[in-house]
């Protein structure tokens, strides 16, 4: 079954506002950095409380609620169901503690495997939309596990640029991830009907 003119246009909007979300955070955090020394908190992407910060975490809601309404008509409702709980809990625990990737990378791979496995006879467009915004959220777990140490090796301190690109690569690419999924996922639940997925008979 072909995906339908609304739907493409959804797909479309979803990822022109990511762009758009990904272009105005380099932008504000590299002026923040630059002039401010960090001190305009509402730029700053490395506080939850910040203008990217709260996009980043509502496009992880906005993904969990997205995997629910899948979950009410899909050929696999628990799995689905399942799925919704995770990155539900998973946007709690990323609101109220600090990130911890060596805790998370379990919980962090089964999203994963999850949702490329549900999601693989999904139409191409939304499939594509989807794998891309895990793909970005895997780019941001390692430069969250392994980019400060790198950095550092390297000799660049917490105060300098190169530190403070591989923050902004961290959050751009984990904001842009949930929105792309979020995207992708609200796309795909139109495709969903009569207890199984209609990408499922294509």
């Amino acid at each position: 079954m072909e995906i339908s003119g609304i739907t493409r246009r959804a797909i479309r909007a979803g990822v022109l506002l990511t762009l758009v979300a990904v272009f105005g955070q380099v932008v504000t955090q590299s002026i923040d950095f630059g002039f401010y020394d960090l001190r305009l908190a509402p730029l700053n992407s490395n506080v939850h409380a910040s203008i990217f910060g709260v996009i980043s975490i509502t496009a992880q809601g906005a993904t969990a609620v997205a995997i629910a309404a899948r979950a009410r008509t899909a050929s696999l409702p628990i799995a689905w169901a399942a799925l919704a709980a995770v990155v539900g809990v998973l946007t709690v625990v990323r609101v109220v503690t600090s990130y911890n990737a060596a805790l998370l990378i379990v919980p962090v791979a089964v999203v994963f495997v999850l949702v490329w496995q549900l999601t693989g006879a999904d139409q191409p467009p939304t499939r594509a939309v989807v794998r891309v915004g895990l793909l970005l959220l895997v780019l941001s777990f390692v430069v969250h596990a392994v980019g400060a140490a790198l950095v550092t090796a390297l000799g660049y301190s917490a105060d300098s640029w190169p530190y403070e690109i591989k923050s902004m690569l961290k959050h751009s690419s984990e904001m842009a991830g949930w929105m792309l999924l979020a995207a992708g996922l609200l796309a795909s639940a139109r495709h969903s009907r009569g207890g199984r997925d209609v990408s499922r008979a294509s």
